[in-house]
């Protein structure tokens, strides 16, 4: 099983995260836009229980998305940097955002989500499937 590291900008929180990304995603909903100040964020679908924070306590931000599921996002106190989220629903996988990681240029997504929320002016690439919502109608 392959083990990615990764953390914050000042490197006050560090994590570890093992196995193959179960999706890849760049998400174009307003609340990823906020959160991080881009007009989407590259993110990737990884099992919790391979998952852990090695260093640091990341706080902690609980909101609700708009399908009315609570998304917790996790940030490094001290730098600010976004790192991972995680829903309520779906406790067996955290979206780690990829720019944490170490080294993140074996990224390759798989679609663009929420698309209804993209900006015009963000180029998208046309060989990656683009959804108005979440594929296949599910709400994570």
């Amino acid at each position: 099983m392959q083990t990615r590291t990764g953390g914050c900008l000042c490197g006050a929180v560090r994590y570890e995260s093992g196995g193959e990304p179960q999706f890849s995603l760049q998400c174009h909903c307003r609340d990823c836009q906020r959160a991080s100040g881009a007009p989407h964020v590259a993110a990737v679908r990884m099992s919790s229980e391979a998952f852990r924070i090695v260093r640091g306590t990341p706080k902690r931000y609980v909101a609700s998305a708009d399908s009315g599921n609570d998304v917790t996002r996790v940030f490094c106190g001290d730098c600010g940097t976004p790192l991972y989220v995680q829903v309520s629903t779906r406790l067996d996988i955290v979206g780690v955002r990829v720019c944490t990681f170490d080294d993140p240029a074996w990224f390759q997504p798989e679609a663009n989500i929420f698309f209804k929320s993209a900006q015009p002016w963000d180029h998208r690439d046309p060989d990656v499937p683009a959804f108005e919502t979440y594929p296949g109608g599910k709400s994570y």
